[in-house]
C-alpha cells in the first residue's frame, strides 16, 4: 500500500466533546471532521473501538464487536430509537467536559440502550427482520459475541473460565440451551451492535465523502476474558486439560532502564502446525472485518509478529515466571504471505516498528513494504544515524510528534527531556549562519522554543519525508495531559481523571491554531490533490542500521 503525502490528527473518539460524558458518534464527531477539512487534514487516527471491560481501548473483550460507550444518544433520537424527552430526563451535571467519568457513562449508555431496544421492538414492524439480516451479515463473529455477553451477565460478569464446564468449553448443546432461555437478551446485544454499526458507518461515510480517511488501531493481543479466547480456545496456549487458563502470557523485557512489562494476555499457538491454518483464518477474518470498518489500520507491537516475548506462568497460581521469559520466533513471513495472498498486496497496514528492534524485524517490514512509524520525540537522544531523527525519516513511514503511549510534546519538553536532548534539539533547528543570539519575538531561541515547543516539533514532522504526518491533538492544543501512562492502571468505577479519560473542548481549538495548522499543511505539500509516489526501493534510504539496541 502507498499512502499519499498527507497529514492528520490523532485523537480518540472518547476524547471528543459531548454533552453525555464521553465523545461519541454524534454531532461533535461530524464537527471534528469539518475541522479536519477546514485545516486540510486527510487522516483521522483513532484508537481501537472494540468493546472493553476497562477504560483502556487496548484491553479488548472482542476482536470484532463495537464499543457501545461510543453510541450517540442524539443519533438514537435522530434514528427514532429514543424520544427527545428521554434525553431531557438525563442529569448532565454529573458529567465533565475535560475527562470521562467511566462509571457514570457506562450506567447511562446501558440505560439508554435498554430503552432504545424496547422502543425498537414495539415500534418497528421490521425489527426482527432487520436484526436477522444483520446477524447473517456478521455471522462469523456475532453469534459467539452475543452468547458470550449473555452468559457473562448470567454469571455476574465472572471470567468465562469460572463458568460450568459445558459452557466454558463452548459445547453446542449447552449453547443451544442458552439461545432458547435467553433469546431476548441475546437479541438485545445484537441490537446494540446493529446500532453501533449503523452510527459508525454513517460517520465514516461522512468522513470519506470529505476526503478524510479513518486510520484505526489494532492491538496484536486480546484479553484472556474475551469472546475470541473462549470461542477459539485452540488458537491460544491454554491449559486445555484442566483450568483453561493461560500457560504463557505476553509482555516485554526490561528496556533502556525500564522494568519488564507483564501484559497478562494469552499468546497465540503460532508454532503448532495443526492449529496454524485455523489461526491464520481467524486473523484474516479479523483483518478483513477491521479494514471494512476503517480505511487504514495500524497494528500495535509489530515486533511480536517476528518474535514474541513469552512469559511462562504457574498454572495453579497464575503468577508469571519472569526468570524463564524469552523471545520465540513467530512465523511472520508465512503469516504476511498468507495475508497478502488472501487480502491482496495493497492491504493498507501501518505497523508499530518500535522497541527491541532487530534486523529481522525491519527485514520483515520491508519485505512486505509496510509503513512503519517514526516518533519525533525519540529523535534527539542518539547520533545522526538515529532512525527517529527527522532527517532519517523515509517516505514509507508515518511520522508522529508522539503517540497515545508517549508524553505530549509539552510534557516531554518540560518534564522528561534531558538537558542533552534539549541542547541537541536547539542545535538541530538553529540557523546555519547569522547571529545565534538574535531575538525572536523578543525572546532568545531557547526561550522561544520553551514557549512554542509543540509547533517546532509539529513543523519538523510536517516537513519530513514521511508520506503521512500525524499530530497528537494535545500537541496542537499545547497541553501536557497525556492519554495513557504505560504501566499505570485505570478503574471503571473511578469517576475522576485517570488513564484514557482525557477530553478536549472546542474553545481550545482557536482560530490561530486552525490557521497555523492549515498553513503548515499547505506549506509542506500535505494537501495536494494527488499524492507523492514512493521512490523505488533503491532510492529509499535504508534504515536497517538505525537500531535501538
Amino acid at each position: 500500500m502507498e499512502i499519499e503525502r498527507s497529514s492528520g490528527i490523532l485523537v480518540h473518539i472518547s476524547s471528543l466533546p459531548s454533552s453525555y460524558g464521553i465523545g461519541d458518534f454524534g454531532p461533535q464527531a461530524y464537527k471534528f471532521i469539518d475541522f479536519l477539512v477546514e485545516t486540510r487534514q486527510k487522516i483521522w487516527q483513532i484508537l481501537p473501538i472494540t468493546p472493553t471491560q476497562s477504560p483502556s481501548p487496548y484491553s479488548g473483550m472482542s476482536a470484532f464487536g463495537g464499543h457501545w460507550w461510543l453510541i450517540s444518544p442524539e443519533k438514537l433520537v435522530e434514528n427514532n430509537f429514543l424520544s427527545k424527552n428521554d434525553l431531557k430526563m438525563i442529569d448532565l451535571s454529573k458529567f465533565h467536559d475535560d475527562y470521562v467519568a467511566y462509571k457514570d457513562v457506562r450506567n447511562l449508555k446501558e440505560e439508554l440502550l435498554g430503552k432504545a431496544y424496547e422502543h425498537f421492538k414495539m415500534n418497528d414492524k421490521e425489527a426482527e427482520n432487520k436484526l436477522k439480516d444483520f446477524f447473517e451479515q456478521q455471522r462469523y463473529w456475532i453469534d459467539d459475541f452475543t452468547l458470550f455477553l449473555t452468559i457473562k451477565e448470567q454469571y455476574e460478569n465472572g471470567t468465562w473460565a469460572d463458568w460450568p464446564d459445558p459452557l466454558r468449553r463452548h459445547q453446542s448443546s449447552a449453547l443451544d440451551q442458552i439461545r432458547q432461555e435467553k433469546k431476548d437478551r441475546i437479541q438485545y446485544h445484537l441490537f446494540v451492535q446493529y446500532v453501533f454499526h449503523q452510527q459508525w458507518f454513517e460517520l465514516k461515510k461522512y468522513a470519506n465523502n470529505q476526503h478524510v480517511k479513518i486510520m484505526g488501531d489494532m492491538p496484536i493481543y486480546i484479553d484472556y476474558d474475551s469472546v475470541d479466547v473462549w470461542a477459539h480456545a485452540d488458537l491460544f496456549q491454554l491449559d486445555k486439560e484442566n483450568t483453561m487458563k493461560p500457560t504463557v502470557i505476553s509482555g516485554f523485557p526490561p528496556d533502556q532502564g525500564a522494568d519488564a512489562q507483564i501484559w497478562n494476555m494469552p499468546i497465540y499457538n503460532w508454532n503448532d502446525d495443526n492449529v496454524k491454518p485455523r489461526l491464520f483464518d481467524w486473523w484474516i477474518e479479523r483483518l478483513r472485518h477491521a479494514l471494512n470498518t476503517v480505511d487504514m489500520l495500524r497494528i500495535d507491537h509489530f515486533r511480536g509478529l517476528e518474535s514474541h516475548y513469552v512469559i511462562p506462568v504457574d498454572i495453579k497460581t497464575q503468577k508469571p515466571k519472569m526468570s524463564e521469559a524469552r523471545w520465540i520466533k513467530t512465523p511472520g513471513d508465512e503469516f504476511f504471505t498468507t495475508i497478502t495472498r488472501t487480502l491482496g498486496k495493497d492491504v493498507p497496514l501501518i505497523i508499530e516498528d518500535i522497541g527491541a528492534l532487530t534486523p529481522e524485524v525491519l527485514e520483515l517490514r520491508d519485505r512486505f513494504q509496510l509503513h512503519g512509524v517514526r516518533i519525533a520525540q525519540k529523535g534527539f537522544t542518539y547520533d545522526a544515524d538515529n532512525m527517529y531523527a527527522p532527517h532519517n525519516f523515509i517516505p514509507r513511514s508515518v511520522a508522529y510528534t508522539g503517540s497515545h503511549d508517549n508524553p505530549t510534546t509539552l510534557q516531554w519538553w518540560t518534564k522528561e527531556a534531558s538537558s542533552k536532548e534539549k541542547r541537541q534539539f536547539i542545535d538541530y533547528i538553529r540557523r546555519p549562519i547569522g547571529d545565534q543570539d538574535e531575538l525572536i519575538d523578543g525572546l532568545t531561541l531557547e526561550k522561544h522554543v520553551d514557549k512554542h515547543i509543540c509547533w517546532y516539533l509539529i513543523q519538523l514532522v510536517m516537513q519530513s519525508a514521511s508520506n503521512a504526518a500525524i499530530i497528537q491533538i494535545q500537541d496542537i492544543l499545547n497541553v501536557a495531559t497525556r492519554m495513557n501512562e504505560p504501566g499505570s492502571s485505570a478503574d471503571m468505577d473511578h469517576n475522576g481523571p485517570q488513564n484514557w479519560s482525557w477530553r478536549f473542548q472546542w474553545s481550545q481549538l482557536t482560530s490561530d491554531i486552525r490557521t497555523r495548522l492549515k498553513t503548515l499543511t499547505q506549506m509542506y505539500g500535505r494537501d495536494l490533490k494527488y499524492g507523492k509516489s514512493i521512490p523505488p526501493d533503491d532510492m529509499v534510504m535504508k534504515d536497517s542500521k538505525c537500531l535501538i539496541q
